[in-house]
């Protein structure tokens, strides 16, 4: 009889293949273990508008007894909208992200629950790639309001652009935000307090879960903070060696369906 209860799966690089589908051994897994009761949770850093589409494929409900970790755990959410907690940067904390984008003449903007926001005029193809997938809207604004929530800024841009950056953060952002590639076109800002592990952690006390009754699966440094809360931490094929020596097994890759292999060898009776 299997143990776990509650299952986080990272969605890119994760639970889609290169080509962003699910492949269709992650969505018989999947399935079979809500049959059994296990909760399956999308741990993103995408927001809940652009995880609800792949939702539908894999067969979790929304309803208030499912749930979400978006924005890498600024927010957990039930599957049908109903906020439990939420973790975001204040204005001055904001401005001082966006000076330092400002000082590197990067794009800079701000996901929020009401969809995207920048003062930006020049939009480059990637954040235009990250509000698609993320179905969001981007609103764009000659001043930032106060009023907006702060969830998740980030600096949009290629992949060397991001290398650079990640390289000369400020010690002082550093020490005061949470700072994660959640993919090569993003360089994330977060709360201190905002993270998938930090969320998860959260969501087991909610549930009345053990931790020792859970399994993540990742592929991203943004992951490993679940692979410390999670009793059974579970790294993608196609992860970074740093991501795979964190983890307690390593699956197979995405277009392995790593995802499937791992639900059916530790979580399906």
């Amino acid at each position: 009889m299997s143990k776990i209860k509650l299952i986080t799966i990272d969605i890119d690089g994760t639970l889609l293949s290169s080509g962003q589908q699910v492949p269709k051994e992650n969505i018989q897994a999947i399935r079979q273990a809500v049959n059994q009761g296990i909760k399956i949770v999308i741990a993103s850093g995408r927001p809940l508008s652009g995880i609800l589409p792949w939702l539908k494929i894999i067969g979790v409900p929304k309803t208030d007894d499912q749930f979400v970790i978006a924005f890498n755990g600024g927010v957990i959410q039930t599957t049908s909208g109903k906020l439990i907690a939420k973790n975001a940067i204040d204005y001055n904390g904001y401005k001082t992200l966006q000076n330092f984008a400002d000082k590197q003449n990067a794009y800079f903007q701000v996901e929020s629950l009401d969809g995207s926001h920048t003062i930006s005029r020049l939009i480059p193809k990637e954040a235009q790639m990250e509000n698609y997938l993320i179905n969001s809207a981007l609103q764009i604004h000659d001043q930032m309001p106060e009023k907006v929530e702060f969830i998740k800024p980030m600096i949009n841009g290629s992949q060397q652009e991001l290398d650079r950056l990640i390289s000369i953060v400020p010690k002082k952002i550093e020490k005061n935000f949470n700072v994660v590639r959640g993919a090569w076109y993003n360089l994330e800002f977060m709360s201190k307090k905002a993270s998938k592990g930090s969320a998860l952690a959260i969501l087991i006390d909610h549930l009345g879960i053990s931790s020792d009754a859970t399994m993540a699966i990742g592929d991203q440094g943004n992951d490993l903070s679940m692979f410390k809360v999670s009793n059974l931490a579970v790294a993608m094929g196609n992860a970074a060696n740093e991501i795979k020596s964190k983890a307690d097994f390593v699956t197979k890759t995405n277009n392995q369906a790593g995802v499937g292999f791992a639900i059916s060898k530790f979580a399906i009776n």
